[in-house]
Order: structure tokens, then C-alpha cells, then sequence
């Protein structure tokens, strides 16, 4: 009889680990959605020193498909939260971007990974009064968070195809 009360023990055990390791899974890639979406809502309004608070120090930063004279072949790639930061902080000092306005179509996370779909609508000021400049394009984002932080941001725009011209400046602006 005993045996047989461990048998079941046993078995029912073994039946529930799945659900226990899914309900594990399931808090941390809840958890996971919640930095990635607060740490790309920074991202968004350009705020770089809130976005610095919720990078891992050995944070992984990658662009592959940036175009620029002075990027090179392979775009951006940093290892470090301070050489992710001066990236961005080199950004915004040449480019002086208002937002940089994602919205995101689809979000899905797995394994601790978000996933973003949707475009970025950057917006950056221009000489003339009332006026702005508009770069939209497609845009994928993968954010990867451990402990509470990002450890992995990984960019993929459309470079090639972006939608871009001058707009009107709006008091929010």
C-alpha cells in the first residue's frame, strides 16, 4: 500500500511540473513584457537616462540594419551599457530628436523575450518655424530581460524604404 501511495505521489508530480514550469514562465515573461514595454516607452520619448536605469551593465545592443556613412557595413554594435548609452547620447546631441514615436502593432513575448512590430515615427525639429521633420518606417525591436533588466535590445528598421517629409509643428511638439 505504500508503494502504491508513492506511485501515485509520484505521478501526480510529475503531472503538474508542466503546469508549475508554464506558470513559472508565464510570471517571468510577464514580467519581461512589463520592463520591456516601460524601458521602450522611454526609448520613445528619448529619454535616455530612464532608459539607463533599466540596462544591465554587460547589456548587448545591436543595429544591423542601420545605414550611415559613419556606422559601417555591419551597423551598431555595443556590449556595454556605457557604449550603448554614448551611441544613443551621439544620437540625440547630432540629430536632436523630439520622439522618436514607436507604435507598436503587435507585441509577443517568449522566453523572456518581447518582441515589437509596428514603425517608428521619429520626429526631430527643423530652422523653420511651425515646421517639422517626419522619419516613419517599419520597425522590429527584441528586447531580452533577465532579472529585471534588459540585457539584449536588438533594432531591425527599414532603412531603405522609410517614409519621411516635413510636417506641420504641433503644440505638443
Amino acid at each position: 500500500m505504500t508503494r502504491l501511495f508513492f506511485l501515485a505521489v509520484i505521478t501526480i508530480a510529475a503531472s503538474l511540473a508542466p503546469v508549475a514550469a508554464s506558470h513559472a514562465q508565464g510570471e517571468s515573461n510577464t514580467e519581461a513584457e512589463a520592463v520591456a514595454r516601460a524601458y521602450m516607452a522611454l526609448y520613445s520619448s528619448v529619454d535616455w537616462d530612464g532608459m539607463e536605469a533599466l540596462l544591465a551593465e554587460d547589456v548587448r545592443f545591436r543595429d544591423t540594419t542601420a545605414e550611415s556613412p559613419d556606422v559601417g557595413p555591419d551597423g551598431y554594435a555595443e556590449d556595454s551599457r556605457d557604449g550603448m548609452m554614448a551611441e544613443l547620447r551621439a544620437f540625440g546631441e547630432s540629430y536632436n530628436p523630439i520622439e522618436l514615436g514607436f507604435e507598436w502593432d503587435q507585441v509577443f513575448t517568449s522566453n523572456s523575450r518581447v518582441v515589437f512590430i509596428g514603425h517608428v515615427n521619429a520626429l526631430y525639429p527643423t530652422d523653420t518655424p511651425g515646421q517639422n521633420f517626419r522619419w516613419r518606417s517599419e520597425q522590429v525591436t527584441v528586447i531580452t530581460v533577465r532579472d529585471g533588466l534588459v540585457v539584449s535590445h536588438q533594432d531591425f528598421a527599414n532603412y531603405a524604404h522609410p517614409e519621411q517629409g516635413l510636417i506641420a509643428a504641433t503644440d505638443a511638439d
